[in-house]
This record gives C-alpha cells, structure tokens and sequence, in this order.
C-alpha cells in the first residue's frame, strides 16, 4: 500500500528558471540512470525478494525514496520549464517538449527517448541485484554531478546536492547487504567455476597504438590469483580450455539462504547436493534445488 504526502522531502527553490537545463534535468526524470528507473528496479527487486524480508525491507525502503527523489527532480523540471508556457522563444527551445508535452513533464530522458523497462536490472538473485544497485547507485552520482556543473541557480544547485548526496547514503546500505550475505566476492550464483580456467588473465590487446598506448600491466592481471597468459597468435599457450570438465561443484552461499522467508516462499532447498561426475565431457545434469524434506538421491 502505497500514501502520497504532498510534501515534498527536500523543498525545491528555483530563482532563475532554464529552459534548456530543464531539458537536461529530464535524463533524471525518465533516463536510464533516472529515479524512476531506480525506484522501479529497488521495487521490484523487494517484490520478488520473498527468501530474504530483511533485505526485502531494504530493497522497498530504497525503492520508495526514489519516487521521493522522482517527485523532486519534476518539481525542478517544471519550474525550469515554466517559461515554455509563457514566451515562443523558450518554447522554440525544444518543441517536443512544449508541444507535445505541454512543458511539464513526460517520461522521456533528455534526448526525448520514452522511459523503458529495459533500464532495469533485475535478475532474481539477491547478491548479483545488490551488486547492480551499487553500480546504479554511482551512475546516478555521476550524471548529478554533470548537472551541477550545468547550472549557477543556488536552489536548483542545493536540490541537486541533496540528491547527490543520498545516492552515496544508498550506495553504502546496499553495500553494508551485500557484505552482510558473508558471501566470498566471486561466488556467484550457485555453481562453481572452472578452477585453472577462473584464475587466467587471458592477453588480448598487445601491440603499440599511436595513442602512446602500449601492452600494459597492472594488479589487474595479478591479483585475486589471477596470472597472465598470453595468446597463441602471440607466442602463448592460450587459455586452458581442456580444464573444463562437467560441472566444477558448488559455490559458496555464505548468508544467502539463511534469511527469514515470506509465507509465500517456495518450500526449497536452494542449493541440491548432487554428486559431481568426474568423467571428461560428463553431461552437466541435475537439479539446483530439491523440495523440503525430499530426499537427495546421488549418482
């Protein structure tokens, strides 16, 4: 259930309005790294999210300070908007907007593209989302700190600030849950990777560019137990391919399953106990989950 108050959570004060800057405030409006996009994909993540209520908690509290954060950003767009209803000039400015919008707000980014749920990511799975919703979190950072630098109206700076602000206040609270899980950084999802084959930093840009760009090294070829290894079209013996061999085993869950479970939870295990074969080329056969209770028959 969902109750609008009609105050808003930060005040907005527009002194001097923008035709054109209120254009650009669209791409947080209906863009991909919008507060919509945002409030959608939190939301639904929470909707989905009946292994975990805890974290579903989370999920919601975030998603519906978004549409908080949405309401702000319009109330910036139509005071910068204004103009467009009262003077030709500003309406020229972009016609689309004026138009067919009327100059308020339509849920299009700032290149007049319409919304789409192709924004979101959602994938089902709590680590693999959280680790989206940091990355969402930065991207809005980001284009925030590009509107400020597009604008000398102290109100509309302040307001931009404030939302600025709170996508760090979200990043670290999706961040404090991801590290909560006790999940190790590279397990994702349910089954094991490939051992050799993981830890091979495969060389495939080498050679001088006329950039001044060379073959470079850096921890990012040597860290995590990673190694280089050079391609066979340069003299290397290429990745180890012959390791992969049927299915590697499980990966680590850490707190993931343990979480307290809505009543419409499905009564499953996450994670089967099956047997791995250790025959080359085995079939990668078997169940990830097995019903509560149901008894694990091995191979």
């Amino acid at each position: 259930m969902y109750h609008h108050i009609k105050k808003l959570m930060y005040t907005v004060n527009v002194g001097t309005p923008d035709v054109a800057f209120g254009n650009m405030l669209l791409e947080q409006f209906g863009g991909a790294n919008g507060e919509l996009a945002a409030a959608m994909q939190y939301t639904i993540q929470g909707w989905n999210c009946v292994d975990d209520l805890a974290r579903r908690d989370l999920l919601l509290d975030i998603g519906t300070e978004e549409l908080s954060h949405l309401e702000i950003v319009g109330a910036l767009i139509r005071m910068h908007l204004k103009p467009m209803k009262e003077k030709r000039e500003a309406a020229e400015a972009d016609p689309l907007v004026c138009i067919a919008g009327g100059g308020g707000l339509a849920l299009t980014n700032s290149m007049g593209n319409a919304w789409t749920g192709d924004y979101l990511k959602i994938s089902g799975e709590l680590d693999v989302d959280l680790r989206s919703n940091i990355a969402a979190e930065a991207r809005a950072k980001i284009v925030y700190e590009r509107l400020i630098n597009h604008t000398d109206d102290p109100g509309t700076v302040d307001a931009l600030q404030f939302l600025m602000t709170r996508e760090i206040t979200h990043m670290k609270a999706f961040s404090a849950a991801l590290e909560s899980l006790e999940k190790p950084p590279f397990s994702i999802g349910r089954l094991a990777v490939t051992p050799e084959l993981v830890d091979e930093y495969f060389n495939a840009s080498t050679g001088d560019g006329d950039e001044g760009d060379s073959d470079m090294r850096g921890p990012w070829q040597t860290s995590f137990g990673l190694q280089p290894v050079e391609s066979q079209m340069n003299g290397g013996k290429g990745l180890s391919v012959g390791s992969v061999d049927g299915v590697a085993g499980y990966e680590a869950r850490g707190k993931q399953d343990a979480g307290q479970k809505a009543t419409t939870a499905t009564k499953v295990k996450t994670v089967d106990s099956k047997s791995v074969p250790d025959n080359r080329d085995a079939a990668q056969t078997g169940r990830q989950a097995t019903m509560a209770d149901e008894p694990i028959s091995s191979r």
